[in-house]
């Protein structure tokens, strides 16, 4: 089903690690852990570390073993149309400690911003520095987010194309966050 192209890895590729790594890779439940990751804005490998340290134990702790894992998730995912959103993103995790995020290719990036005198006034925005905001209040960085289901959820953003139209004609989107919750 998918192909691997080991190009700088061969050498370990070839190893009975490299085979068995490439094999649980490509297991259909792993698949789904690395594009449920993605899908969440996390980098992929995070849907898979514990079950890779279940399988491979202090095998997969060299860091030339973990740099061939995030070269076969990339060639998994792209070979599923993802694609690199941003490498180096700071994990906060066993094995890994830096990896790779992807997005779909029709997702765009957008940056939240809170009013500071009241977090439920939100403004959407497509860049984090020197964001077009509305003057009327003092606002702080609160979240980055591509995903239509994340824009959904938390920011109440049903349509992601209407929502990239008014941000490109007006520079921003203001939302009011209600309430999940009530009071008793």
């Amino acid at each position: 089903m998918f192909a691997y192209n080991p190009e700088k890895f061969a050498s370990l590729y070839e190893t009975e690690l490299g085979q068995r790594i490439w094999a649980f890779l490509t297991q259909d439940d792993n698949v789904a852990r690395l594009e449920t990751a993605s899908q969440l804005g996390k980098p992929a490998v995070e849907g898979i570390e514990e079950q890779l340290l279940a399988e491979f134990r202090e095998d997969i702790l060299a860091d030339r073993v973990k740099q061939m894992v995030g070269h076969m998730v990339r060639q998994i995912l792209e070979q599923r149309d993802w694609v690199l959103d941003q490498t180096d993103v700071k994990v906060q995790s066993v094995p890994f400690s830096k990896a790779a995020r992807y997005r779909r290719p029709d997702w765009i990036t957008f940056h939240a911003f809170r009013n500071t005198s009241d977090p439920r006034d939100v403004v959407i925005t497509d860049r984090r520095q020197n964001a077009p905001l509305p003057t009327d209040a003092r606002w702080s960085y609160y979240a980055t987010f591509a995903s239509p289901l994340k824009a959904a959820v938390a920011f109440g953003v049903r349509d992601i194309r209407q929502l990239r139209q008014h941000v490109h004609a007006h520079g921003y989107q203001r939302v009011r966050i209600e309430r999940m919750l009530r009071r008793a």
